[in-house]
Order: structure tokens, then sequence, then C-alpha cells
């Protein structure tokens, strides 16, 4: 799941540069933009997940990151060439701007290091203790200790598991509130519910989805999206009065006082570290 929530985030300026194209260069049987009916939309949409879930499964982190913002550059470059060719308004002021963002994305893929990119956590192995072949003496003792290591492994697997899902909890959070915010604008499709929906679903991937994404790496910046994303569902709250937007708000809440605890704890780690290290040498 933080795979493919990470593959989504990434890949989110490629979805939106395609978006822009089709905007752009679209087919001579497309209706334009002003009658167009909602399935063009929603078949972009189904892409991304398809392009994030592939990516996610065929790519590690780094590569995919890589990859994602490589892609963009292509993207935006071809779209400021479209706009050119079209004669669109504004065409060279565009096409500067998207080939200053494309060299932007670029520069990041290329010196973008394995230290920015969260690395999956690797198992350590649990060594217990192996009673010898033919041994009759202690041999009582030895299934004792056996059990005893069984046990106190069984108690620390409680723990690790909801450590576990408190570290994936970001994510599903985000995928919470995209699906409930989907259900609001597009299922109960009534106002006030739609347009509050709507712009819960923007919230979700745009606020909610790099505060998760970043809280690995970068803690503070989560947080600080984690607070922006609780203070907008909370107007979301004031303004369409649905239970659904407070606890929106509190859990975003909870999530920014997560990542801010874990910034906190980064910043005491390294002042340690560094006076190890100064030790060492």
């Amino acid at each position: 799941m933080q795979g493919f929530f990470l593959a989504l985030h990434a890949s989110t300026p490629a979805a939106l540069g395609l978006a822009v194209l089709l905007h752009l260069w679209a087919p001579a049987w497309l209706a334009p933009l002003a009658q167009r009916p909602a399935w063009p939309m929603w078949a972009l949409i189904g892409a991304w997940l398809l392009m994030s879930a592939l990516a996610s499964l065929a790519l590690r982190p780094l590569a995919l990151w890589r990859v994602a913002l490589g892609g963009t550059a292509a993207l935006l470059a071809l779209a400021g060439g479209v706009g050119l060719a079209r004669g669109a308004a504004l065409a060279p002021a565009m096409l500067a701007s998207m080939a200053t963002l494309g060299l932007a994305c670029l520069g990041l893929a290329a010196f973008i290091g394995p230290r920015r990119v969260h690395a999956g956590r690797r198992k350590t192995p649990q060594h217990g203790p192996t009673p010898a072949m033919g041994q009759t003496i202690g041999h009582a003792m030895d299934h004792t200790t056996q059990r005893t290591t069984q046990r106190s492994a069984g108690r620390r697997r409680g723990p690790l598991r909801c450590a576990s899902v408190l570290a994936h909890g970001p994510f599903w959070l985000t995928g919470a509130l995209a699906v409930e915010s989907f259900r609001l604008a597009y299922i109960v499709a009534t106002e006030p519910a739609r347009s509050s929906g709507m712009l819960g679903l923007l919230l979700a991937f745009f606020m909610a989805l790099p505060g998760a994404t970043l809280r690995a790496w970068a803690p503070g910046s989560s947080s600080v999206l984690w607070g922006v994303a609780a203070l907008a569902y909370g107007g979301l709250a004031l303004k369409a009065g649905l239970a659904q937007w407070p606890a929106a708000a509190a859990l975003c809440a909870i999530a920014a006082c997560g990542s801010a605890c874990g910034w906190t704890r980064s910043s005491r780690a390294r002042p340690a570290s560094m006076r190890r290290q100064q030790e060492s040498r």
C-alpha cells in the first residue's frame, strides 16, 4: 500500500501533464471542453491509477522518482511544443515556463540520491537457542529456554505489528479521505456534499498524500502539510455542516502531531550522532 501511494504521488505531475495534452491536442471526435462528457476524465484517472500500480510493482523507490521526474519533463516539453505548434495564446511564454519546469525536474532526477528516498525496512533475523544433537543432560532446560524465547518473541510481534500499522496509518488515512470525498462528490452528488466532496478530493491528493509520503524523511514538511489539511477540512466542516469533515480535521491534526513528534526526535538525535562521529574520529 505504501508503494502504491508513493507511486501515486510520484506520478501526479505526469498525470497532470497528460491532462494538459488532452486539452491542448484533443482528438477530432472528442467534444469541446465545455461540452465534454465525464468519461474522458474518468478514463484519465483510471490510467493514472493503473500507471501508479504498475510503477509500484516494477520499480524501486529511487528508480520510481527518477522515471517519474524524467517523464514529467518530457510531457512538459511536449505540451509546450504542441501549444506553440497550434498557435495557442501566450505559447512562447508557456513553452519557456514549461521548459524551465522540465529542466528543474531533470535536475532533481539527476541529483536525487538514496538518502532522500525512504528504503524498505529489512527484517532482522532473530537468533534463538538451538539444542545440540544428542544432548540428554539439560534437555528439559533447553526446551524451557526455547519456550521462553518463543513467548518473548510472540510478545514482541504484537508491538511490532502495531508499530507497522501506525507507520502506515497516514497512507490509510489518505485513502479513507479520498474514498469518502469521492462518495460525497459522485455517489451522494447533492449539495452541499457534492462541492465539499470535490474539495475534499483535492485536499486528499494534494495535501494529505504528500504529507503521508514525506513523513518518512521530511517530518517537518509533513507536519506543515497535515496542519494545512486539518485547517482546510475544518473550513469544510464549518461551510458544509457535514459530520465527516470534523472527523477528518481531527485525524489530520493527529497526523500533524505525529509528524511533529518525529521531527523533534530526529532533531534531538542529530547532535548525538554528530558527537559520536566526532568522538570516533
